[in-house]
């Protein structure tokens, strides 16, 4: 699967502020799993009642974690070690949004974590390694780390079915521009706008 920089850009849009509600890993079919609630808007009308978002990674190449009591920033937190079959149930216990615009194939990130690792699973096909989405969790005395590897993926919505990617993008573009032009269906999300506390500036292609 090809992804430009176009393509990961506008993924990163689509998912920002989104809240990751689960990751799993398959090892037997070299698949991953993850679901978040997306921030999203139809071309009218109110936002959709079931915003959850399903990311399903094949070939899956390497899922890397670190788990850490304490804050992102504290290099001497406590490592917390855990097995693929944990995963699950370790992201369920936060929730949180996730945000920052770039998620896919970045490496600044993980060069801060990748030798503080909880979990470093590695199948051993040698497939999977093309792409990586990078997230995290915050928790207070918590903090997770998460970067999984990946050739491809594919799209399922709450309700089982499969969207077309670039509906999906649509709608995370089309929330965005929504919340920037003062829409009252992007209130209630708890988001401020970009310089009224810090965060990155709109992103290029918005507004494409």
């Amino acid at each position: 699967m090809e992804l430009s920089s176009k393509l990961k850009a506008d993924l990163g849009i689509a998912i920002n502020e989104a809240t990751l509600l689960g990751a799993e890993l398959d090892p037997s079919q070299s698949t991953a799993f993850v679901t978040f609630s997306v921030l999203t808007l139809p071309p009218e009308g109110p936002p959709p009642d079931d915003r959850r978002i399903q990311f399903v990674f094949h070939p899956v190449g390497r899922v890397a974690a670190s788990l850490r009591l304490g804050r992102w920033d504290d290099p001497t937190a406590q490592v917390v070690a855990f097995d693929v079959e944990d995963l699950l149930r370790i992201v369920e216990e936060f929730k949180q949004p996730i945000y920052g615009w770039e998620f896919f194939d970045g490496d600044e990130g993980f060069g801060k974590w990748k030798d503080r690792l909880s979990l470093d699973y590695r199948s051993d096909t040698g497939l999977g390694l093309t792409h990586s989405i990078t997230l995290f969790q915050e928790g207070g005395d918590r903090h997770l780390d998460l970067r999984i590897w990946f050739d491809s993926f594919g799209l399922r919505d709450g309700k089982g079915a499969f969207p077309q990617l670039a509906d999906f993008i649509a709608g995370g573009k089309r929330w965005w521009r929504s919340f920037y032009d003062d829409d009252p269906r992007t209130n209630g999300e708890g988001i401020m706008k970009a310089g009224e506390d810090g965060l990155p500036r709109i992103p290029p292609g918005l507004f494409e």
